[in-house]
């Protein structure tokens, strides 16, 4: 049977509402088929042998719609993916004794950088007893944000709906780029886990009181510099000292292979198999920091509302032995308790101090949840209510959009030839990113040619301005590419929107411009046909803007964003400015009364050394590791433009660590680092060192923001054991202390 053939056949059974568990699969395996046909030739033995493949699947689901319940052992398999509906595999080891009757625990896997559901799971065996899963996230590289971040949530959803999963018994693992994501979707999701087991993981940039629910044994190598233990150590250290269940079983000798530490190995696997997730209602203490709309719930609470600041909001929750709930509540307007799952006795009534405040009461008997209000006259309680006319704000930035969500991306087709073929190639580059950063081609790759930061099965969806219908504007978020006169669909919607691109301007509703003409813009707001979506636009007015590197769609690539508004300068690479909503879609106004950047601190050099003295001042220390932001020749900022507000919009959430250091290690640190740095990249403590000044036996402390961690410790190849994290912030002592107060 031919390729073509074998297509056909598969046409009707996705029809089939009976074969719908079965689509996914069908839609991966005709993947795999076009592709190696497109790469090797229709008639190539790659090709046959994935089409045959293909043909035998199709034949065994249509002879036996339920083949999913005949299952066992070790399995490929996919879903289809809601954002795309394109087909996402996982490998999948069923217990070779699983009865439904009986559910089973679920491990599952997340791999390294390079690797995928296959390459990095080499070693799984049909047993009894248990699943086990490995998932891809996207690709080989893409960090388990966005998309990739989904895609291991909607595989664990995909296992639970069609097998009998214990859902107080699914773990996470992973090593490397996966043990990073561990910790990282515990501390998202901590009411969905068991307990994480990360191999050589990392998280000093994670809100660590998030894991204090979420029990963790980890494993690590001292001599690691590719994730250097730092990272894990730090942040894990400081969870134990919050209280947190925290196993750091250390080795040396492995370097980043601690994947071979059979004996740590053998003592996680015993540990992890006696967790089990805790019961709801015996969860008295909450401390969650949420950093974006996509996780705000960490069990029995969940934020309805941000508040309206442009920053993370965060909830401190204690359930009292007397049905009274003591709540510090941080950047929060509604807060909405889930009593049912909650340790409050529903037919007592329930007592509510928020702030330290005088209680107020909730009568008895209590319903089903609650939503605590902030109102001008203090904090209430009232029941669920209607949602808003659209969807509320919360920062996060251009990931918003990468929830999971239906997503189309619109290129716009008016213009020259150049701009229309630079719109629709900047269209393709986003198609094949799982993130808000447009994938570029080259760079590292698999053997099949996918780059690891590229999308490995498939592309997002994408249509030219005028192919769009209606019933894409009311299902999918959007991204945009083109101004209003490049984009049709831009200019339908251009008179709701906040922002104008027009007359070589960049105008606000608020009567705030700036320049257009060789600029680029990056916009985040909620769609005015399709209110309950989000748009992200990007427009410019230079073709070179749409390329994949772009640096406002690189800006939000993985990290969260208190900046709606991003202006960048596309011939200086610098900032122009990074403007911010409230909570209802308002400008913030703090923006307003932030100092202008002083011209001082144009160079990226310059700004890199003032941020650094900034996180210096505000942990109090003796120095501070101070590294590059970017090309050192480049300007930063616009001067005359560009606020302090603008700036600390983008260090959205980034903890302080500090060491303490002797004399003869700060010296040697800094000879190391001196000869680590080049004239491209620079790393160096501040203020410099006078060698005749420091005393050898005395002890110094040193800061380092989390997002720097990693580079001294591989630039110093040290791992003091005095570092620790902190709970304070590079971006509240930027705004401290980088502009000098008049």
């Amino acid at each position: 049977m031919s390729l073509e053939q074998t297509r056909l056949r598969a046409r009707p059974l996705l029809e089939r509402p009976d074969l719908a568990a079965c689509r996914g699969w069908i839609k991966f395996l005709s993947f795999e088929a076009d592709t190696a046909a497109a790469r090797n030739g229709t008639n190539s033995e790659p090709a046959l042998a994935k089409a045959a493949r293909l043909a035998d699947w199709l034949q065994r689901i249509e002879s036996n719609p339920g083949v999913l319940d005949t299952l066992r052992g070790v399995q490929e398999w996919a879903y289809e993916s809601p954002v795309d509906g394109s087909g996402q595999p996982f490998k999948l080891n069923i217990p070779t004794d699983y009865d439904p009757a009986r559910p089973a625990p679920l491990s599952v896997y997340m791999h390294g950088y390079s690797g995928n559901h296959l390459e990095h799971s080499t070693g799984m065996q049909p047993h009894p007893g248990s699943f086990e899963m490995a998932v891809l996230g996207r690709g080989r590289g893409v960090g388990y944000f966005g998309l990739a971040e989904v895609d291991v949530l909607h595989a664990i959803d995909y296992v639970q709906s069609h097998w009998r999963v214990d859902p107080d018994r699914i773990r996470l693992t992973g090593g490397s780029m996966g043990g990073g994501a561990t910790l990282r979707l515990g501390s998202r999701y901590p009411h969905r886990f068991a307990s994480g087991q990360p191999t050589c993981g990392f998280g000093t940039e994670l809100p660590v009181a998030n894991l204090l629910t979420f029990p963790i044994y980890a494993t690590h190598s001292a001599d690691d510099w590719t994730v250097p233990i730092l990272t894990a150590r730090g942040p894990l250290d400081r969870l134990r000292r919050l209280g947190g269940r925290v196993i750091f079983d250390e080795t040396n000798g492995f370097g980043h292979a601690v994947w071979n530490y059979a004996e740590g190995n053998r003592r996680g696997g015993e540990w992890a198999e006696r967790q089990a997730r805790m019961d709801s209602r015996t969860v008295r203490r909450l401390d969650f920091t949420a950093l974006d709309g996509g996780a705000t719930r960490a069990w029995w609470a969940e934020i309805v509302e941000w508040g309206a600041a442009p920053k993370p909001a965060r909830f401190i929750l204690a359930a009292g032995a007397d049905n009274t709930l003591y709540a510090d509540l941080s950047n929060i307007t509604r807060l909405r308790l889930r009593l049912t799952e909650s340790p409050f006795d529903r037919a007592q009534p329930l007592r509510v101090s928020v702030g330290g405040a005088v209680p107020f009461d909730v009568s008895a008997p209590l319903p089903e949840s609650i939503v605590l209000a902030a109102s001008p006259k203090g904090w209430l309680w009232e029941r669920e209510t209607g949602s808003a006319p659209f969807r509320l704000h919360t920062p996060g930035g251009p990931l918003l959009l990468y929830d999971g969500s239906p997503l189309l991306i619109v290129y716009g087709t008016h213009g020259d030839a150049d701009m229309c073929k630079a719109m629709q190639l900047a269209a393709e580059a986003a198609s094949k990113s799982p993130n808000p950063g447009w994938a570029p081609e080259g760079g590292e790759a698999g053997a099949d040619g996918v780059p690891h930061r590229q999308n490995l099965y498939g592309r997002l969806n994408t249509k030219a301005d005028r192919e769009v219908t209606e019933v894409d504007l009311q299902n999918r978020h959007l991204v945009l590419i083109g101004t209003a006169k490049q984009n049709s669909l831009v200019a339908r919607i251009a008179g709701r929107l906040p922002v104008r691109w027009a007359e070589g301007k960049i105008s606000c509703n608020d009567g705030l411009e700036v320049e257009s003409t060789n600029r680029v813009l990056g916009l985040v707001h909620y769609d005015p046909l399709a209110p309950q979506r989000l748009i992200f636009w990007v427009a410019s007015d230079r073709a070179s803007a749409y390329a994949p590197r772009d640096p406002v769609v690189q800006m939000g690539a993985t990290k969260f964003l208190g900046a709606d508004l991003m202006v960048m300068d596309l011939k200086q690479g610098s900032l122009v400015l990074a403007r911010s909503f409230d909570n209802r879609w308002r400008w913030d106004t703090e923006r307003e009364t932030s100092p202008l950047l002083p011209a001082g601190l144009l160079s990226r050099d310059n700004l890199a050394v003032a941020m650094a003295e900034a996180i210096r001042q505000e942990a109090g220390a003796d120095f501070v590791f101070a590294t590059s932001i970017g090309p050192v020749s480049s300007d930063a900022f616009v001067s005359g433009t560009t606020r302090l507000a603008d700036l600390t919009a983008l260090l959205f959430y980034e903890p302080i660590g500090v060491m303490d250091l002797s004399g003869a290690e700060l010296l040697a640190d800094d000879r190391a680092l001196q000869t680590a740095s080049n004239h491209n990249q620079w790393s160096r403590l501040h203020p410099s060192l006078e060698p005749g000044k420091i005393d050898p036996a005395r002890r110094y402390q040193v800061a380092v923001s989390a997002e720097a961690v990693s580079a001294f410790a591989a630039g110093t190849k040290t791992a003091p054991r005095s570092f620790r994290m902190t709970d304070l912030q590079a971006g509240e002592a930027i705004e401290r202390f980088l502009v000098p107060k008049e």
